[in-house]
């Protein structure tokens, strides 16, 4: 599945997917709640290889509407919902670009285990690691891409 992001406004730019079938569907997004968001899901669903998040789901057929008003109830969905948006929270600190992946990875878990939830297995230092140049790599790339201009991102065909 390819994700099409382009930068309308300061304030505003427009998501879509164009699934291997041919499928397409847009929405004009608020930039400032959104972009990080979305490109952090990005960076945690392409790392981690997941196929049931955010985009897997997107890529597979659901539509935009539905993964608004109809949350996923598989496991991986609300892990990976979790996991990004602790990353995201993380994203303009210091402890997040310079700070120890294996320490923000146990950070994470403890939240899980403190909510009595299982952590993804995915979710280690070397994972972090990964995730963190992801997403530096992908905001490099947002911040390059002119008005009108679209960023074009592949989302790997994952079984979920």
């Amino acid at each position: 599945m390819l994700i099409r992001l382009t930068r309308l406004t300061n304030e505003r730019h427009r998501l879509e997917v164009v699934r291997r079938d041919g499928t397409r569907e847009a929405r004009d997004l608020e930039t400032r709640s959104a972009l990080l968001h979305d490109l952090v899901h990005y960076a945690v669903e392409t790392e981690a290889g997941l196929g049931a998040s955010f985009y897997g789901r997107l890529a597979n057929g659901e539509t935009y509407e539905e993964l608004m008003t109809q949350p996923s109830e598989g496991a991986e969905a609300m892990q990976t919902e979790a996991v990004v948006a602790r990353i995201q929270g993380m994203a303009g600190d210091d402890a997040w670009s310079g700070g120890d992946p294996e320490r923000l990875a146990q950070s994470i878990i403890a939240g899980f285990l403190a909510l009595g939830r299982q952590p993804p297995t995915w979710l280690t230092g070397e994972f972090i690691v990964r995730v963190r140049e992801h997403l530096r790599r992908v905001q490099g790339q947002w911040r390059a891409t002119p008005f009108h201009q679209t960023l074009v991102l592949e989302f790997p065909a994952v079984a979920p």
